[in-house]
C-alpha cells in the first residue's frame, strides 16, 4: 500500500504490506554507507531489508516515536525538523545517500527526538531495528560504519547551528542548496522558496531577496517551483566556510555521482 502523506512504519508500508525480505533483488548501491562495507557485510544488510519508495512529505518518525525501522536512503532525502511552539520550524539535519536514518535505535534511547519527514522522493532500503542491531553488534565493519556515519551527522548538526547564528541569509541559502545538490546528485532541486524558507527558518521574503541575488549572478534559475543551480562554482564562492566542513563530512568519494557497485540480495 502506498500513501502520499502517511506515516512510514511497519504497519503502513508504502511499498509492501510485508516486512519479509525479498529473496531475489539486484540493487545499485547508491548509499555510500553500504558501498563502503565489504561485499559480504553489505549483502547481509540488504538481505535483511525491504526496498521502499518514499514520497515527499511522508512522515518517517514523529517526535517521541519508538523507532521500528532504520532507513538507508538511495536517491531520497530525509530531514529531521524541529517544530517550535509558535508553529515555525527549522531543519536540524538532512540525510541522503551518504547516511542512515534512525541511528538512535542503535546508539541512544531508541526513540525519535525530532519530527522526521521525506524532503525528496525516492528509494530507500528499510531494515527492521532488531536485524540492524544484530548486524551492528556482531559485525565490526558495520559497527565502525555506523559510528562513522553518526559522527558525520553530529558534525552536520553542530556546523549548521554555528552557520545559523553567525552567517548571512545569502550564505546559509548557498550552503543549503549545495548540501541538497550533493545528495540529489543533480542540478535541479524540487523546492519552492516557501519550502526553503521553512527549512532554514527565515521569512519567505528573505529567501526571495537572497535567491534574486544569486539569479542576478546567473548562479541559479527558477522553473515552476524548482531551483536549478546553473553555476555551482559561483554558489560555492558565495557560501560561507561551513560548506567546506559539511562537504568533507559528506564524503570525499561521492563527487555528485552515486556508486555503481552492485549488491546481490542472496539468501
Amino acid at each position: 500500500m502506498r500513501t502520499s502523506k502517511g506515516k512510514v512504519d511497519g504497519r503502513d508500508s508504502i511499498w509492501s504490506d510485508s516486512d519479509e525480505p525479498s529473496p531475489k533483488l539486484l540493487i545499485p548501491t547508491h548509499n555510500l554507507v553500504l558501498a563502503s562495507l565489504p561485499q559480504s557485510d553489505a549483502n547481509r544488510i540488504v538481505a535483511s531489508s525491504k526496498p521502499v519508495h518514499l514520497v515527499s512529505g511522508d512522515v518517517v518518525y514523529e517526535d517521541g516515536d519508538d523507532i521500528d525501522h532504520i532507513y538507508f536512503p538511495i536517491d531520497s532525502i530525509i530531514s529531521a525538523v524541529a517544530i517550535l511552539e509558535d508553529g515555525s520550524s527549522v531543519e536540524i539535519s538532512m540525510t541522503g545517500r551518504e547516511g542512515i536514518v534512525g541511528m538512535s535505535a542503535m546508539i541512544g534511547g531508541g526513540r525519535a527526538i525530532h519530527w522526521t519527514r521525506v524532503s525528496v522522493a525516492g528509494a530507500a532500503l528499510r531494515v527492521p531495528v532488531p536485524w540492524m542491531n544484530e548486524h551492528f553488534r556482531k559485525t565490526e565493519a558495520v559497527h565502525e560504519a555506523v559510528l562513522r556515519t553518526y559522527s558525520g551527522l553530529f558534525t552536520q548538526i553542530c556546523q549548521r547551528s554555528v552557520c545559523n547564528v553567525r552567517h548571512t541569509l545569502l550564505q546559509r541559502l548557498c550552503v543549503w542548496l549545495l548540501m541538497m545538490q550533493d545528495r540529489v546528485g543533480a542540478s535541479e532541486l524540487p523546492f519552492t522558496q516557501e519550502e526553503i524558507a521553512n527549512r532554514i527558518s527565515v521569512r519567505r521574503a528573505g529567501v526571495s531577496v537572497a535567491a534574486s541575488m544569486l539569479q542576478a549572478m546567473h548562479a541559479i534559475s527558477y522553473h515552476r517551483g524548482r531551483i536549478v543551480i546553473s553555476d555551482r562554482d559561483a554558489v560555492e564562492q558565495t557560501a560561507c566556510e561551513c560548506y567546506r566542513m559539511l562537504r568533507h563530512e559528506f564524503g570525499e568519494n561521492s563527487g555528485g555521482a552515486p556508486s555503481r557497485r552492485k549488491i546481490s540480495l542472496l539468501r
